[in-house]
């Protein structure tokens, strides 16, 4: 292998963080590179001037300059004290240790409180923390969800503030239906707060509701069927607005600051209105249904663009150290290239196999190993194994792991496999059909709870009923699923 390629590899590897400290280590190593514009550095340095300027414009005044040399030295003792709060991660492991709950209950419930930021939300979407190989579900992964959002503050343990509000007004109570129909969806009719003024945005969104649906009154929201029209009264609008201001956008501010690891997605995936005349291969777009489609789009916000300086291209003809540092650039260009052009057709290509997902959320994924992506761009199994470190997708649903889209598969017999939940392998070299683990266990569920008035059922007879729907697996599989899914055999069934 080259340098040329192992240079190429090495920065598909990398996130963007590292990929940022690279095209800076570069620059410095050599003179030929230049760095154009950087749109991170810049946002920092807008920030500090404006900062700087509005220090400037709280100082004017006829304060002394003793005045300002002690109020400065005031402030700089203010600074240099160490901030002795708990951190929300301790305070939440505290509270963890107290309970008494099963071994993966609090294995899962660490994973979930470590994935939360200084603000309480969290960093991955929940479901990229499982670990199916485990026995970790969707069932146990709401209980887990469920035990941490009971945890001081109320709010925390969601995706936004929101949320937060929502979950705060829940636990409180005494929030009435209004409170909750504003929570749930409808803050925007708070601007401004004035009672009157919320009540007849409620009243114009009610009038749409009815002339898109019909009987809009029948609806539930906030766990409860709700009156627009005729029982909404300007106080109860006046008593929802007053509960809101008691609830705590930011339910996490009283902890310490930790070194919360941000994550940056490397991939954004965009569902947008679909029209056949306007729709662009080249622009990363991917057809879903008839209105709408996928966008893909690759991450620059910390990628400083960089080139190769125009007096050395010019000095190279008659310097020999020139001709070097701008050959040298061009490969590192090169390769910044490759990883580009690699990674938007690695992620269109999980978008492509993947839709289910993208639709429709976790629950919903397909088999896809790294070899099935690898072949359709044209690349070898390790390249796109490099390419899956250390990157994340953004999408409706959360932030995922790239490597969270590439799951095991078994084989399936028949070609009659299941809709919606069992999807066939897009492999066309493949020798037959592929279901993922997840929804085999998704499946037997399904058997269990369609005969639970009934006898109970043997391992040897689910595996039997599987197989009438076009998936042949061994009983002992049946049984290893089944204590992974946490039910107990038909003995104890009984």
């Amino acid at each position: 292998m080259g340098q040329r390629q192992i240079q190429s590899l090495n920065l598909l590897a990398m996130g963007a963080d590292d990929l940022r400290e690279e095209i800076y280590a570069q620059a410095e190593k050599n003179p030929a590179l230049e760095i154009e514009d950087d749109d991170f550095e810049s946002g920092v340095k807008n920030v500090r001037l404006k900062t700087s300027v509005a220090s400037d414009y709280l100082r004017v005044g006829n304060a002394s300059a003793a005045g300002e040399e002690k109020s400065r030295a005031f402030q700089e003792v203010l600074e240099s004290r160490p901030d002795e709060r708990r951190t929300l991660f301790d305070h939440l492991m505290e509270q963890l240790s107290v309970l008494r709950i099963s071994p993966e209950e609090n294995a899962l419930c660490k994973k979930i409180i470590g994935n939360l930021d200084e603000r309480g939300f969290f960093i991955l979407a929940p479901a990229a923390l499982l670990n199916p190989s485990l026995g970790e579900d969707a069932q146990l992964l709401e209980k887990c969800l469920s035990i941490v959002r009971g945890f001081e503050p109320s709010g925390i343990c969601v995706a936004d503030t929101r949320e937060s509000l929502l979950l705060q007004a829940r636990q409180k109570g005494g929030a009435n239906k209004a409170a909750l129909f504003l929570l749930d969806g409808h803050l925007e009719f708070l601007d401004p707060p004035q009672a009157q003024k919320v009540l007849k945005k409620i009243h114009d969104f009610a009038k749409a509701q009815n002339a898109l649906f019909g009987n809009a009154q029948s609806k539930p929201f906030g766990g409860a069927n709700f009156s627009f029209e005729k029982n909404l009264s300007l106080s109860e609008v006046q008593d929802a607005i007053d509960f809101i201001k008691t609830l705590d956008p930011f339910p996490a501010r009283n902890f310490s600051s930790s070194a919360s690891n941000y994550i940056s997605p490397d991939i954004f995936v965009e569902k947008i209105p679909f029209s056949a005349e306007e729709f662009d291969f080249q622009k990363r777009e991917i057809p879903a249904e008839n209105d709408f489609s996928f966008k893909i789009r690759i991450s620059d916000k910390l990628i400083p663009r960089v080139k190769i300086s125009s007096e050395f291209i010019s000095a190279q003809k008659n310097s020999e150290f020139a001709k070097e540092a701008v050959k040298a650039a061009n490969v590192f260009l090169e390769s910044l290239e490759f990883r580009a052009t690699t990674l938007a057709n690695a992620a269109m290509s999980i978008v492509r196999h993947q839709m289910e997902f993208f639709k429709r959320g976790p629950g919903h994924l397909s088999p896809l190993r790294q070899q099935d992506v690898a072949e359709e761009i044209g690349v070898h199994e390790s390249t796109v194994s490099r390419m899956a470190l250390s990157k994340f997708i953004q999408c409706e649903w959360g932030i995922f792991p790239v490597k969270y889209f590439f799951t095991n598969a078994l084989s399936v017999s028949a070609k009659e496999i299941l809709p919606e939940k069992i999807q066939p392998s897009q492999n066309e070299n493949s020798s037959g059909d592929f279901v993922s683990k997840e929804n085999v266990k998704f499946e037997i569920q399904k058997i269990l709870q369609e005969h639970s008035g009934e006898k109970s059922l043997s391992d040897q007879k689910i595996a039997d009923m599987l197989s009438e729907r076009g998936i042949k697996i061994a009983r002992r599989t049946v049984a290893k699923y089944r204590a992974q899914l946490d039910i107990k055999s038909s003995y104890f069934r009984d």
